[in-house]
């Protein structure tokens, strides 16, 4: 939950006069992105590998070009200076977490309703960024929304749920014991 406000405010602090405050922010988002991948990297990487080293490197990519993003606002005073390196650091980010949301579901690590959404909300998300890098701003702006909904929707839920320490098997009854 900590990565909204932290860019959030952060990017809107960049051509203030806290544009120093701002560009602090901005990179505490980016420590906060490197964390979420470190955390997903750790809980998927015993169940698909290759999965959970892309998504870890997306994140670290992620985490650079927000970063980046935040240094050229901070540098030109121009809130759009950076509008490329984020637009291919949320595409990266979207594209990342199909196949990682895929895997969590397939595990049993988080119900199949709360990655189907995340699965549908990013990939429209990244429609979104696309749109958005095109010019349809308003358009764009609209199709990230269910893409930000998942991501509120997924922290609220792993702070009220948490990820299932072991993966959810269907139970069997078992034999009742012979004396």
């Amino acid at each position: 939950m900590a990565a909204f406000p932290l860019y959030g405010v952060g990017s809107a602090l960049l051509v203030t006069k806290s544009a120093g405050l701002g560009l602090t922010l901005v990179l505490a988002n980016s420590l906060v992105v490197l964390a979420i991948g470190r955390i997903l990297h750790a809980i998927v990487l015993p169940y698909a590998r290759v999965v959970a080293h892309l998504y870890l490197a997306a994140r670290i990519l992620e985490a650079l070009l927000l970063g980046v993003s935040g240094g050229l606002v901070y540098q030109a005073g121009i809130a759009d200076a950076g509008a490329p390196y984020y637009r291919i650091a949320m595409i990266i980010l979207g594209i990342a977490s199909l196949p990682l949301l895929g895997v969590l579901m397939r595990v049993g690590r988080m119900p199949a309703w709360l990655s189907w959404f995340g699965i549908v909300g990013y990939s429209v998300f990244v429609l979104g960024i696309v749109a958005d890098g095109f010019g349809a701003v308003g358009f764009g702006l609209f199709l990230v929304i269910p893409g930000a909904l998942f991501e509120v929707t997924f922290a609220v839920w792993l702070i009220v749920r948490g990820f299932a320490r072991e993966p959810q098997e269907p139970t069997e009854p078992s034999d009742p014991q012979l004396p």
